[in-house]
């Protein structure tokens, strides 16, 4: 029990230096938050079962390292991002973001009639099962799927876009509305396709991540209309989620199962991962999406001597998985230098360094709950993308 609460600790402590420091909430001091709250309702899942977990204090110590290296490029005034922002091709940017509303509606149109017969069975369980044993065909055409994948893997760009257009004042609003509605409703579809609450979720930091970002040049106008979309898609989230979870963990199972969730993935580290792994994957976790490419069989992480299943084991694990704990040091000395350079020490940005920074900050977001395997596709397509957006800006 002390070993877990000396952990939420750690965390809680960097998150009331992080505020002492700086006295205002930026994108580190989010950082700093989300993962102080999963570190402390890991107390109280640990409380909950206390036989369950057999914990280390090595690797709590460890993760807290890891996950400081990563955070290093956030350490500096988020608000100066879009001081330094400087904006040239206009052109290229409004013909992205009309790409983009079309490549939404495309997958609108494919996905709707799968959204609604699935609202109406209101059977989440059933269909997360289907997901689990591929029973779920997430494209019927090659269109549908470059729709998908388009709008997917430049959804971050596409909200750093938003924003910015926000900031402009002869930016009409029924344009923003479009736009919003373009980036919101293909990855509400999908989460309600895939009876996912992570998707969601992912989405709402997204959001926060880059009002956080642009707010210091809101209008105060702006502002409301923002608050009130907000407060709207939260009521649509709140719903979904509590009946997602009602259908797939039962009524009497709601809050062990919310627990779950928010709790387990710093002691399944732990207790599960660094616990008992013997073997490591070199690379065929984190390349999993293009092993069929080299005919290589997927890892099977239970070989390996994890004991994770399905559970979650933050993205510090998902290297571990791969290259144990001198690689993943390594990896984390090196790719935040990266990230550094591109984004916080540079002195005039432009909207490519906003979306590499943004997807950065969004992995370490998320990465507090698990990365799923083939996650070198969305990194490599980020830096492809970022190096395209430098090209014509």
């Amino acid at each position: 029990m002390g070993y877990v609460v000396f952990n939420a600790s750690l965390y809680l402590g960097s998150l009331i230096i992080y505020w002492n420091k700086r006295r205002k909430i930026d994108v580190g001091f989010v950082l700093f938050a989300i993962y102080a709250a999963i570190s402390i309702a890991g107390v109280f899942l640990y409380l909950s079962y206390p036989n369950a977990w057999k914990v280390q204090l090595w690797s709590f110590i460890y993760l807290f390292v890891i996950v400081l290296l990563f955070f290093r490029p956030l350490f500096f005034d988020s608000d100066t991002l879009y001081k330094r922002l400087r904006v040239r091709n206009k052109t290229a940017l409004k013909v992205f973001a009309v790409i983009y509303v079309i490549a939404a509606l495309i997958s609108i149109y494919y996905s709707v009639d799968q959204t609604v017969e699935n609202i109406k069975s209101g059977d989440w369980a059933v269909l997360r099962r289907a997901l689990y044993s591929d029973d779920i065909a997430l494209y019927t055409n090659q269109l549908e799927r470059w729709a998908k994948i388009f709008v997917m893997y430049l959804r971050p760009m596409a909200i750093v876009l938003l924003f910015y257009y926000m900031t402009l004042k002869k930016t009409k609003k029924i344009w923003l509305i479009i736009f919003a509605l373009a980036i919101i409703t293909p990855a509400f579809f999908t989460a309600i396709n895939t009876a996912s609450r992570g998707l969601v979720l992912n989405l709402v930091i997204l959001f926060f991540l880059g009002y956080i970002i642009f707010r210091k040049n809101l209008s105060k106008e702006i502002k409301k209309i923002f608050i009130v979309f907000v407060v709207i898609f939260l009521v649509l989230f709140l719903i979904y989620s509590l009946a997602v979870t009602l259908s797939r963990f039962g009524e009497q199972n709601q809050s062990t199962s919310l627990l779950n969730y928010f709790g387990q993935s710093m002691l399944v580290f732990n207790y599960g991962l660094t616990d008992s792994i013997q073997n490591y994957g070199y690379g065929k976790y984190f390349f999993n999406w293009f092993l069929p490419f080299f005919g290589v069989s997927p890892l099977n992480t239970s070989l390996l001597g994890a004991h994770f299943g399905t559970s979650f084991f933050t993205f510090v694990g998902a290297w571990y998985i791969d290259f144990g704990p001198v690689g993943t040091f390594i990896i984390a000395i090196i790719l935040p230098m990266i990230i550094g350079f591109r984004t916080k020490y540079k002195r005039k940005l432009d909207i490519a360094d906003i979306f590499l920074f943004l997807f950065y900050v969004n992995y370490l977001a998320m990465g507090v709950f698990v990365i799923g395997r083939g996650n070198a596709l969305p990194w490599l397509m980020t830096f492809f993308l970022y190096g395209i957006f430098k090209l014509i800006k």
